[in-house]
């Protein structure tokens, strides 16, 4: 049986070849693996790929063997041992040495495990003598090493952002999030839920804004608590509850989620209904569909009905026939780093503007849907303003019939100071509301 350190390396070689490391991870860590391993692997697999630039920096100062000539076993098992060596204090410095260069050793041979020896005995040599691009001659390069983000994602956020902000930003997205999850109040509420959680082990507290909001702080898997297979929580962002906040639905209300997969807004919007009306829950892909009805059946959320469909292509039949159309576009998905670090890698500039496109094009056709005097929720987990604000200005530039609606209405207290452009907007940044980064729009159809 494969090691820990070895199921890690096995899968970094894997994103390194463009595969997901949240899906391998799932296909990975079978029930075969203690959960003790579980969480070590997944802290190894995500810690190198969050500091991968980073590892890759110090790695150069040290091997006399250029990087690009190293075979993505001995660089990817040299990353793990550095990796080790700096940010986890638990593992002792000759253990995370030993472990890179047997794992080596099995895969690649002796001489490529000599040479694996001999950079991480460098590094250990001179850990405390690293140096690093100069803050105040290059701040990008900084930045981009320090935190180890790609130089044109760094670039972008000081234009936009300025200095400080972006430092801030950066260091939050590098810092593990807890996880959070929603109260299902068709079954249960906070406080009874808390206590539930107390008995079966799990250390949670309340979240920052939202009723519905829990932290798990420590628990056993999740989905081995018999409240979840009860239906009386899923796992949900807080900036994700609350962009279901934000479109507040009523009861007997016809609601749309258009891009609904997973089905976690789908499912709170009808907590919030009392389960009493028809909300549609649209995904292009089957088998995404699919985890909706799963979520709707466990959650007890009867009004959810699904269906596979193209949101981008005008369902004539539908047009004006919607109380409130929640649309939470697919996006760059900047804002959720923390969860997901593949994004730095895999992300390029011209992404953001392939995305405008499609954005553009499905809140044109889905706006279509809304009735006059409705209500038109524009979200993505995304901090890109080309992809959020601009995209609504414009949107509402070309579109006369709706305007911002207040937000104040809906959304707690504690984030009406955040609210733009007459209160119509907000944006949520990991290192200010400790939340995903998030992007919400209400918009309102006139009434004609």
């Amino acid at each position: 049986m494969k090691s820990p350190r070895e199921i890690a390396v096995s899968i970094l070689v894997k994103t390194q070849a463009g595969s997901y490391s949240n899906l391998l991870l799932s296909q990975y860590l079978n029930d075969n693996i203690t959960q003790k391993d579980r969480a070590l692997i997944t802290q190894l697999v995500n810690g190198v790929i969050q500091n991968k630039l980073l590892l890759d920096y110090i790695m150069s100062q040290f091997s006399k063997i250029k990087l690009s000539k190293l075979t993505p076993f001995v660089k990817n098992a040299i990353r793990l041992g550095i990796y080790q060596v700096y940010f986890l204090n638990r593992v002792p410095d000759f253990a995370a040495v030993n472990e890179s260069v047997n794992l080596v050793k099995k895969n690649e041979g002796r001489k490529a495990a000599n040479f694996t020896n001999a950079v991480l005995r460098n590094v250990l040599r001179h850990k405390e003598m690293l140096s690093f691009p100069e803050k105040d001659k290059d701040i990008t390069k900084y930045l981009s090493v320090y935190y180890s983000f790609p130089p044109w994602m760094v670039k972008r956020w000081l234009g936009l952002f300025g200095a400080d902000f972006t430092e801030k930003l950066c260091r939050a997205f590098n810092e593990p999030p807890c996880l959070c999850i929603r109260v299902n109040t068709l079954l249960t509420n906070r406080n009874n839920l808390l206590q539930r959680l107390k008995d079966e082990g799990v250390h949670a507290v309340p979240g920052k804004f939202a009723d519905e909001a829990i932290y798990i702080l420590q628990s056993p898997p999740i989905h081995q608590l018999k409240s979840f297979e009860d239906g009386l929580f899923t796992v949900q962002d807080e900036s994700s509850i609350i962009a279901s906040l934000a479109v507040d639905p009523k009861a007997n209300e016809q609601v749309l989620d258009v891009a609904a997969a997973p089905g976690g807004k789908s499912t709170h919007m009808a907590a919030l209904m009392q389960n009493q009306g028809t909300i549609v829950s649209w995904d292009i892909h089957p088998h995404r569909v699919k985890l909706i009805e799963e979520n709707a059946s466990r959650l007890k959320a009867s009004i959810v009905k699904t269906r596979v469909k193209d949101a981008k292509i005008l369902d004539e039949t539908m047009m004006g026939s919607f109380d409130r159309v929640l649309i939470d576009a697919p996006c760059s998905g900047l804002g959720v780093i923390r969860r997901k670090p593949d994004i730095k890698w895999s992300k390029k500039p011209d992404d953001i503007k392939a995305l405008r496109n499609e954005q553009e094009h499905i809140i044109f056709v889905c706006s279509k849907y809304v009735k006059p005097g409705g209500v038109l929720v524009y979200s993505t987990c995304s901090i890109e303003p080309k992809e959020n604000e601009e995209l609504v200005e414009d949107f509402l530039a070309k579109n006369q019939e709706f305007a911002y609606d207040d937000l104040r209405k809906s959304l707690p207290e504690m984030l009406h100071d955040e609210l733009k452009s007459p209160y119509g907007y907000i944006t949520l940044y990991p290192h200010i509301h400790g939340t995903d980064g998030f992007f919400v729009a209400r918009l309102k159809r006139l009434k004609t």
